[in-house]
């Protein structure tokens, strides 16, 4: 895929006068899956917030294939599906009237478009089990079946593998990578660069709201020949590589 879908310019956030994004802009095109680190504090939730259209930033832009999202929000909201980090989940309700509730379709097409996602993220089996009976990979798993109950063609995704075990992430990822190949961008935040390597493309390093890296994964994995992936990760948000 090589048309560009998403592109920010000059995205700027305060909070008081601690400046918790600064002027960051970089590009995506479709298929790609950025992978997005940095220390907590360093700016990754509150970029998403605002690339996820939830929040509005003091300065820049966004635009989604060349058009600037704020002339129509109702309509870019569309295109984009959005998996905060904290579960945003009805915990009393079942996975199946979870996915009706967050459904935007009527009746019967909400119906079929819900057990659609969970057949491809294997919820068959939950689904009539209420969410709070479930463990919190299972609940990332629904997390992520509401965000993907629209088709988007963004995918923004807050620490989705925190604290989900290797069957559950396997999962997760299997299905980031269809959506991939079918040309949804992505934007996923981490803490592992080793775990996420496979489903990367790009990598983009935040420190204090800037962006102190973006590059392809291959030559992040060049460049951290001999020290591993880890320690060139560490070494970047530490500043020790310019």
């Amino acid at each position: 895929m090589n048309s560009e879908f998403l592109r920010t310019e000059g995205i700027s956030k305060k909070y008081g006068n601690v400046n918790a994004l600064d002027n960051v802009s970089f590009s995506l095109k479709r298929g790609e899956i950025l992978g997005l680190f940095g220390k907590n504090g360093s700016g990754k939730s509150t970029l998403l917030d605002i690339i996820a259209l939830a929040a509005k930033p003091d300065g820049g832009q966004i635009f989604f294939e060349g058009k600037e999202v704020s002339s129509n929000l109702t309509l870019a909201r569309r295109r984009i599906g959005y998996v905060p980090q904290e579960i945003a989940l009805f915990e009393e309700l079942t996975v199946r009237e979870n996915l009706l509730c967050w459904s935007k379709l009527p009746g019967k097409k909400a119906k079929a478009r819900a057990w659609e996602v969970a057949e491809k993220l294997n919820l068959p089996e939950i689904y009539e089990k209420k969410v709070a009976e479930l463990s919190g990979g299972m609940k990332r798993r629904v997390n992520l079946a509401v965000a993907l109950l629209g088709e988007p063609e963004l995918m923004v995704l807050d620490e989705p593998f925190d604290g989900v075990d290797s069957d559950n992430t396997d999962g997760i990822e299997k299905v980031l990578k269809e959506m991939a190949e079918r040309g949804t961008a992505q934007i996923v935040s981490g803490h592992s660069p080793e775990q996420m390597l496979p489903l990367i493309d790009k990598v983009m390093v935040l420190s204090r709201g800037e962006i102190i890296y973006f590059d392809d994964k291959e030559a992040l994995v060049s460049a951290a020949e001999g020290i591993g992936v880890s320690q060139m990760m560490q070494n970047i948000i530490r500043g020790k590589v310019s």
